[in-house]
């Protein structure tokens, strides 16, 4: 059967399936998932865990031998078989279907992939599966349904929330349901139980003197490139990890792109913005940037935040800092391009 991760809960009270399809690209809702089958399984005797990764030169019939015996030391186990690519190849979805048609003896597996597309779907691995074993499909929320997975966050925290306090938290966490759960975590202990409001959001955005990586890009896309400087400065010193100051670079810049390019093919700045999924809190701030971009300079604003990304992952020599405080000021319209 297939269920959404809002079903897991009803369906492993009555106890866990054999087998398992979890499919997702999104971390923070698949870690979930995982977590919830781990635990139920392990208050069903499963005592021993094992991770494979089905990646180029994965054994299968090596695989298939090794769930034939339990260990010395468990009665019961939970195997989890990761497929990064989620294509098994012919071997692979040969194993599957059959597993899915006879499951082992005292053994829960869990086969993850990243999100499967419509022809895989398709394919008679994942149909069997959905068919006899249990498939649950992750997809994270588009920028519409993101106030209300908000909102069901904040009422499983014991917290109740008004509409421009969620659309205020969603703008600032869009496309990061990672970060969207640290604001939550620190709303619950901020206000243990109540109502979150905009004030209540701003206090918490504000509290304490560290800088985050959205106020540098709000500053950035404000043209304030002194401040952004500063902020990028302190996120530095503070110890803050480059890949998430890169992330969030260029997520902006690609909305800001995309925007440029939108309406450079004759649609308005407005509609463009909305076509994009841009909440209107926001409408502003990314206006102006886009007003300091044409599309000449966009294509080349994204050409170097693909050369940046590729310093900070160590793919091209350079300062990782020093190039993110270059694309800083890009993004900002203080810099111009050679």
């Amino acid at each position: 059967m297939k269920l959404n991760a809002q079903q897991l809960g009803s369906h492993l009270s009555s106890g866990v399936a054999p087998v398992y399809l979890v499919s997702g690209d999104e971390p923070l809702l698949v870690g979930e998932v995982l977590d919830s089958i781990r635990t139920a399984a392990a208050k069903e005797g499963c005592t021993e865990r094992e991770v494979q990764v089905a990646d180029r030169g994965f054994d299968w019939a090596d695989f298939a031998g090794s769930l034939q015996n339990l260990s010395l030391f468990a009665t019961h186990r939970c195997v989890e078989l990761r497929l990064p690519t989620g294509k098994p190849g012919v071997k692979g979805a040969g194993f599957l279907t059959a597993l899915a048609d006879d499951p082992k003896p005292d053994t829960i597996i869990i086969v993850s992939t990243p999100a499967l597309d419509s022809k895989a779907a398709r394919s008679k691995w994942v149909s069997t599966l959905a068919r006899k074993a249990v498939w649950i499909a992750l997809r994270r929320p588009d920028p519409a349904s993101m106030p209300a997975w908000i909102a069901a966050r904040l009422k499983k925290a014991g917290l109740t929330s008004d509409s421009e306090a969620l659309e205020l938290l969603a703008a600032r966490v869009e496309g990061n349901l990672l970060a969207a759960k640290q604001e939550i975590d620190k709303l619950v202990l901020l206000l243990g139980e109540g109502r979150v409001t905009v004030d209540t959001v701003r206090a918490s955005v504000a509290d304490g003197a560290r800088f985050d990586v959205f106020q540098l890009t709000d500053a950035a896309l404000a043209g304030d490139a002194a401040r952004a400087a500063r902020i990028l400065l302190s996120l530095e010193r503070e110890g803050v990890g480059p890949p998430l100051v890169m992330w969030s670079l260029a997520r902006e810049i690609s909305l800001v792109a995309d925007i440029v390019y939108r309406r450079d093919s004759g649609v308005s700045a407005g509609k463009a913005m909305s076509d994009a999924g841009v909440w209107r809190s926001r409408q502003n701030l990314i206006g102006r940037a886009v007003r300091s971009f044409d599309l000449r300079s966009a294509k080349q604003l994204v050409a170097k935040a693909r050369d940046t990304d590729r310093i900070v992952k160590g793919a091209r020599r350079g300062q990782p800092w020093n190039a993110m405080m270059e694309l800083t000021f890009a993004l900002a319209g203080n810099a111009r391009f050679g």
